[in-house]
């Protein structure tokens, strides 16, 4: 099957949400909350803030280069009860010393656009989230797109709060047998899913001749290999015409994280506005 273009999709779903953003009341607004001097955080950070603009919405990024919980939570609720402010997001990770969950739970969960709250995250099981995790929430719309049976049989590679573990939740509220496997393992008959997602695994160790045909291969697994971007698939045996579809590493699911942060900002613009 052909490989997914996830720039290419993305392009798209972020001129329709330019689009939707024009005809809103209020001009959605977006409030990261960075800590520390983490420099690929700083660059997702200018990502999300120039995706933010493109699409006609506005980004304010408060810098904290040092800060305790207490800080940190003080400028979350700070930002929770300022109206014009629509999201809030705090930058993942968080230096060591500054407790993750107390700061992730203090989020609004109306404005929890990372879709990382607890609650948002515990109400997947019943399919009643407010938000869903910007890379569960792409995952989901390609299933949907992608694979015909209601009910697909899920293998799950990985153990990530943004990724596996809302997606476990995700799939088993819509009733799909889900297994979940911290690593990938050599003994797995991968033939036997219909949806796989792998984020834990050697670089370009998995090849297309372990998935059933017409199966859906997300690769979610960031490596560096001779200066250059690659995932834990051999994109090159995906390219057939048969076989299964592949979300490769570069180009899949990268692009998608973004869009889809613009499109529950939009969401908590058109609600809270």
């Amino acid at each position: 099957m052909p490989i997914i273009d996830g720039s290419g999709l993305s392009r798209v779903l972020r001129e329709e949400l330019k689009n939707k953003a024009k005809d809103l009341k209020h001009n959605p607004l977006l409030a990261v909350i960075l800590v520390g001097n983490d420099q690929e955080s700083e660059r997702y950070v200018k990502l999300k803030k120039r995706a933010v603009e493109e699409i006609g919405a506005q980004c304010q990024v408060h810098h904290l280069r040092e800060a305790t919980t207490a800080e940190v939570v003080a400028l979350v609720n700070k930002l929770n009860q300022d109206t014009s402010v629509h999201g809030v997001l705090v930058q993942l990770p968080l230096p060591s010393g500054v407790d993750q969950d107390e700061v992730i739970t203090a989020i609004k969960l109306s404005k929890d656009v990372d879709g990382f709250h607890p609650t948002n995250l515990g109400l997947g099981y019943s399919g009643q989230q407010v938000f869903t995790s910007c890379p569960s929430q792409a995952i989901l719309d390609l299933v949907d797109e992608y694979i015909p049976t209601p009910r697909p049989r899920v293998l799950l590679i990985g153990d990530s709060l943004d990724l596996i573990k809302p997606l476990t939740s995700l799939f088993v509220g819509r009733q799909c047998p889900v297994t979940v496997l911290p690593e990938w393992q050599p003994w797995i008959d991968y033939s036997l899913y219909q949806v796989v997602v792998l984020e834990n695994g050697s670089p370009r160790s998995v090849s297309g001749s372990m998935f059933a045909d017409g199966s859906l291969v997300i690769d979610a697994g960031f490596h560096y290999l001779e200066g250059k971007a690659c995932g834990i698939a051999v994109t090159a045996d995906f390219e057939s015409g048969v076989g299964p579809w592949l979300l490769p590493v570069p180009g899949g699911l990268g692009p998608l994280l973004i869009t889809m942060l613009l499109a529950n900002l939009v969401k908590a613009a058109s609600r809270n506005g």
